[in-house]
Parts: C-alpha cells; structure tokens; sequence
C-alpha cells in the first residue's frame, strides 16, 4: 500500500509520538509511506532522520485555501492508495482534498475535546473505547469507528534494568531510600501538574520515607507559568526528554491526575516498563488501569485522594511491585506496537475493499 500520513501540529505530545511508530512499523511490514508535516517539527525531524518521504504542510488555520490545494495537487499526483489524518485540522483538509481527489480517507481521533470537523461519511479510528463513546454521543455512526490502541514502545531493559536504574537514580541525584514520582508528558492544564503538587504538599510531611517528584516534558505556556510560580519548591522539573525508558528505570510510581484522555502514551509506557501506576478515572485511562489490579484510579481534580494512593503504595512496596508485574503483562497483551500495527492494517484493508469500484 501506498500511504500518506497527514498531522499539523509542531509540539510533542502522544499523537505525534503515535505517527512516528506508525509510519516506522508500517514500513517495516513492507508499505511505502509518506508524511504531511510541518517542516521543523518534531514530528518532522524525526521521520526525515529515519529517511522518510515528507511534504511540507502547515495547516495555520480553517480555511486555509493555498495549503488545500498543494494538498488535493500532492495526493492527485502521487496516487496513494489511502489517506490517514491524526488530529482534528488534518481531519478537516484531508476530507476535503479526498473527496475531491476520489481517494479513500482514514482519520483518527486522539482525544475528547474535539469532534466538529471529523468525517461521518468515512471510517473512523478511535484510540479508546471512551474516545469512541465521545463519538457515539455527538451522532457518529457506530459501524464507522473502529477502536485501535495506539501501541507503545517497549521502554523495559530486562536484564539491565537494575543498573539502568541505579546509573539514573544517580544522575537525578536520588539517595537510595529515597521513593521517585514521575509524571512524564507535556505539561498541560489538562494533564493536572498542578494536582500533582498540591498531592505531593500534602505528602512531604506525611510519608514514611522522603519522597521525590519529577516532572519531565515540554512546557506548554501554562506550564511554565506553573513553573516559574512553583520556582522548584516541590518538584524538580527536567523538561523534554529523549530518555524515558531510563526515567522509567528510576521511578517507583507513575502519576497521571489528568483532567481528560483519549488514551495516554503515558501511562502505556510506564506499562511496559513494569511501573506503579496512579491515575485519574478519566477517559480511556481505565482500559489502561484496571483499579487494584495494576494501578490505582482516582477522582480527578482531588489531590488529597491522589496523596492517599500516593502514601498506600509507599506503605506497601509489595502491592507496588504487584501492580508493576500486572502492568507489564497488560503491555503485552494489548498495548505493544506490532498488535498496533497489525489491527491498523486490518482497517486500511476494509477502507479499501468498501471502496466503490
């Protein structure tokens, strides 16, 4: 098959992570494969590393007529079998450009805030069983969207792991019985950075043994306000990082109190790495966490239930552990990138086939 992949944001977050493995494992399933990004991006850098086809799209906003038609020119000229668009303004151009080019269309949806210039006329790829239920309830049609989970890395060292741990532990300055909280991902209103400190407030006087909190990933302007209010009082801020598997080597329990979710990377990650997990019941975030069972869920908005979660597993290493052994396991069954690939390539072939002759 040949494909183009469209995405219009420049920052870094989960769905662009998302398109970086998608293209890389559906080219190594032997498809050929391009991509619609802006030139500069993070998306961009890292598929032209990896000696990607790219195309220089930046959508800056509804309407955009020039960017339009270099688009409906691109996907007439190159012939591609099928178009997948990420994000809702790649949605919005790449239904118009397809309709008009006769080209089958794929989009997914990432999150739960947006669904105005999403196609109900074409198929529909949800990241979540709540994503699709967000759908449902604004008139989309059931036989329309198909739930993949986006897959993940494996972030795991194996055999490794206890020194990959003990060798960043040492780099973050960590003493050995001190217990590590991460929260890794853009820092975001929505992603409840502020939850988290309120929380960790609560248990700096409280726990057992000194507690740590890490945050790692690009700054968002709410984020840096936050940052620059919080001055490092609390937490220690690391900013974007390229090594999270050793980030998730060193921590003893993931925090995700977001405010809403398609379905975090996140927290898929730190799966795979074997990690504690505690999170906010929002969302695809319970297809991730089964409560009590390879996590803990919380209310969102409430630090002192997130503090109390917090202060059981540090109690109770045992039952942290637990959950990390039951959070790899779900990794492996659900969440890893070949099952990704695999189940996305089983929605482009029926696009194709409900093709009209």
């Amino acid at each position: 098959m040949r494909i183009l992949q469209i995405l219009h944001n420049r920052k870094f977050g989960g769905a662009e992570q998302h398109l970086v493995q998608l293209c890389t494992g559906l080219r190594a399933a032997g498809h050929e494969v391009e991509a619609a990004v802006p030139k500069g991006s993070w998306v961009w850098l890292r598929l032209e590393e990896a000696g990607f086809v790219l195309h220089d799209f930046d959508f800056r906003a509804h309407y955009d007529l020039p960017a339009l038609l270099r688009l409906l020119v691109l996907i007439k000229r190159q012939d591609y079998d099928l178009v997948h668009t990420h994000l809702v303004r790649a949605a919005f151009y790449g239904r118009l450009a397809c309709r008009m080019s006769g080209t089958p269309l794929l989009s997914s949806v990432h999150d739960m805030l947006t669904w105005k210039n999403y196609p109900h006329d074409r198929q529909l790829i949800a990241v979540s069983e709540a994503v699709k239920g967000h759908l449902l309830a604004r008139g989309f049609d059931a036989g329309r969207i198909k739930v993949v989970f986006p897959g993940a890395r494996d972030c795991s060292f194996g055999a490794g792991h206890g020194a990959a741990r003990e060798a960043t532990r040492r780099a973050l300055g960590l003493a050995p019985d001190e217990r590590a909280l991460f929260m890794i991902g853009r820092v975001a209103e929505v992603k409840g950075h502020d939850v988290a400190l309120e929380a960790f407030r609560h248990l700096r006087n409280q726990a057992g043994r000194p507690l740590r909190l890490f945050f790692a990933g690009q700054e968002t302007a709410w984020g840096a306000a936050l940052h620059a209010a919080e001055a490092g009082s609390l937490a220690t801020w690391l900013g974007r990082r390229d090594d999270v598997p050793q980030l998730l080597a060193a921590a003893d329990i993931v925090l995700q109190p977001s405010r809403s979710e398609g379905l975090p990377l996140a927290l898929m990650e730190a799966s795979s790495a074997g990690c504690a997990l505690i999170a906010s019941r929002v969302g695809g975030v319970p297809e991730v966490i089964a409560d009590g069972v390879n996590g803990l869920l919380v209310p969102a908005d409430d630090a002192s239930a997130l503090a109390a979660a917090v202060q059981r597993l540090v109690d109770d290493p045992g039952l942290a552990g637990a959950f990390g052994r039951a959070a790899r396991q779900r990794y492996e069954a659900d969440f890893s990138i070949g099952t990704m690939i695999q189940a996305t390539l089983d929605v482009y072939r029926a696009c194709l086939e409900a093709r009209p002759a």
